[in-house]
């Protein structure tokens, strides 16, 4: 049986995942794991989950390239940060920064240990990016 916390994260059976940065006692609280998860310290790609935990907003916006770089295609980086972070470190700060590389968030979750996270995955781009406005016919000259 999966623990609860490993599902909410997106953990599967053979996932590749890196954890940075973890708050004391956070790996343990992700057992049992579901079969053949393999936890690499550094990889150049191919990564289907990171974990990353800051609290430092400039630690975001300097790491967040490689780590968008090591994930595999269809993987995911959580974006983790103490709930009283200092400004401007926050979800909206995290949005902008992975916005800015072509990435979108599409989860969230708070942790027992009081840290907040957002799941940035790169957005599809066989959607647009917002709807065009529809042109208006020219007025009729009077």
């Amino acid at each position: 049986m999966m623990h609860a916390l490993a599902a909410m994260l997106g953990i599967r059976t053979g996932a590749k995942v890196s954890i940075i940065n973890p708050p004391p006692g956070f790996v343990h609280q992700l057992n049992p794991l579901p079969d053949g998860v393999e936890f690499l310290v550094t990889a150049a790609s191919g990564l289907d989950l990171i974990l990353f935990f800051t609290d430092d907003a400039k630690e975001v916006v300097a790491r967040l390239p490689a780590l968008s770089r090591a994930m595999a295609l269809t993987g995911g980086i959580w974006i983790c940060f103490p709930e009283e972070a200092r400004r401007p470190l926050d979800e909206e700060f995290v949005r902008t920064a992975a916005l800015d590389i072509g990435m979108v968030d599409n989860k969230r979750t708070t942790f027992d240990s009081g840290w907040r996270g957002l799941r940035l995955v790169w957005r599809d781009r066989s959607r647009p990016d917002k709807p065009e406005p529809k042109k208006r016919a020219p007025a009729a000259e009077a």
